[in-house]
């Protein structure tokens, strides 16, 4: 196979791999002779053609799969990378699954402490995977393929037999977006934070995206609204999954939070129940989910008319002066304004105050910046109470996004 042929008939490529689907079936990259029948396995690895190795070799042969990212402590066992080397060609590896599914454990973010690990089985990773035109799309991988949501794209691939492209996680994102339009990627999976940068990069004029999706933050409508006139032809959806919760739901309407009737007509059998404010799911094989069987996602929410929408992370919450304020809220209210792109709130210490607020924002290229902390101050106490109000505003040139495609507060 020449390597133009090659590249053509990638499954996932990514800086060291290219392996078709026939090769990750085959178990091309050796993990079953690396791992015994049975045994716990851990992969410390970013190679996104690793992963999705592992996926298709591994489920089923090892009883438990860690995949550690670099903040977590390597367990006693781990599949060194560093010793993996595509096999000679030969039969796979035959057996018939254990009895019992493979539990594949996530690591948490860690945002608010020490990453915490969270099992999960095939079935609650995939619930959001659909079946697609086989081959139809190349996606792009903008995400450490050991996170929730770059599991979510490999899957999807993986099932409807796609094609990823995975750049280095470590290029700029400029660049990576360049190299995923010159390869070809028609479908793309990013976090709102992620899609606001990506928006204002003129390279994206050029693209034909045919699949657009978020996930991992909530999505306003104005992003909504952004993506839908930049990408007229695709069809765009917002999945919610998290570590702790596994793969949820997903909705294709195009408006923000999901439709109230979700609570009594479970999508996909999955259901919901918001308990104290607080939005659950019913995932059984997640190592988070009570007696019950329903997971908390941690996610304050509220039906407001036909939608149930969110408000911001229970953990998140910030009391200013005595009242409870979700900075996501104030964030959003900040990307209202005409002139701001992307806007960060986090929580300052205050002897008087218990906390105070402080934004940092990226403004549309050209603004005149003069007076414009004042003037995004006002913007708020026009739309919230007093405690909404940032005690400080900063322009920066850009927001750092983690390995998650997160803003980090």
């Amino acid at each position: 196979m020449s390597p133009s042929e090659r590249s053509l008939s990638a499954a996932v490529r990514s800086i060291d791999y290219e392996l078709t689907g026939d090769e990750l079936r085959s178990d091309r990259l050796g993990l079953r002779s690396q791992v015994p029948r049975g045994g716990v396995a851990a992969l410390s690895t970013n190679d996104a053609a690793v992963v999705a190795a592992a996926l298709t070799s591994l489920d089923g042969w090892a009883s438990e799969v860690r995949l550690i990212p670099p903040c977590a402590e390597l367990p006693a066992q781990v599949v060194d990378v560093a010793t993996i080397a595509p096999r000679p060609d030969g039969p796979k590896v035959q057996s018939d699954p254990l009895p019992d599914a493979t539990r594949w454990v996530l690591y948490t973010s860690g945002t608010t402490g020490v990453p915490k690990s969270v099992s999960h089985t095939l079935q609650s990773l995939t619930r959001t995977v659909v079946a697609g035109k086989r081959g139809a799309f190349v996606w792009g991988l903008l995400y450490d393929p050991n996170r929730m949501a770059g599991l979510q794209v490999l899957l999807q691939a993986i099932h409807s037999e796609a094609t990823v492209i995975a750049p280095a996680l470590s290029e700029p994102l400029n660049a990576r977006v360049r190299a995923l339009l010159e390869a070809g990627v028609n479908a793309l999976s990013a976090t709102p934070s992620l899609w606001r940068q990506i928006l204002q990069l003129p390279v994206t004029h050029e693209w034909n995206l045919q699949q657009i999706t978020l996930g991992g933050e909530i999505a306003d409508q104005r992003v909504l609204d952004a993506l839908a006139g930049r990408f007229p032809a695709a069809r765009i959806v917002h999945v919610f999954a998290s570590t702790e919760t596994g793969a949820a739901f997903s909705v294709k309407d195009g408006r923000a939070g999901f439709p109230v009737e979700y609570l009594d007509d479970p999508p996909r059998g999955v259901r919901l129940e918001i308990r104290e404010g607080i939005l659950h799911v019913y995932s059984p094989g997640v190592s988070t989910a009570g007696s019950d069987g329903f997971a908390s996602t941690g996610d304050i929410v509220e039906v407001v008319d036909d939608r149930v929408m969110f408000n911001g992370r229970s953990s998140g919450v910030v009391n200013v002066g005595g009242s409870n304020v979700w900075p996501e809220a104030v964030e959003t209210i900040l990307r209202e304004h005409p002139d701001v792109v992307e806007a960060v709130v986090s929580a300052k210490p205050n002897p008087m105050m218990g906390n105070v607020l402080v934004a940092q924002v990226t403004l549309i290229e050209g603004t005149d910046t003069t007076g414009i902390a004042k003037q995004l101050r006002r913007w708020v106490r026009d739309r919230a109470s007093g405690s909404h109000v940032p005690a400080s505003v900063a322009v920066v040139d850009e927001l750092q996004v983690s390995a998650t495609g997160k803003v980090q507060r």
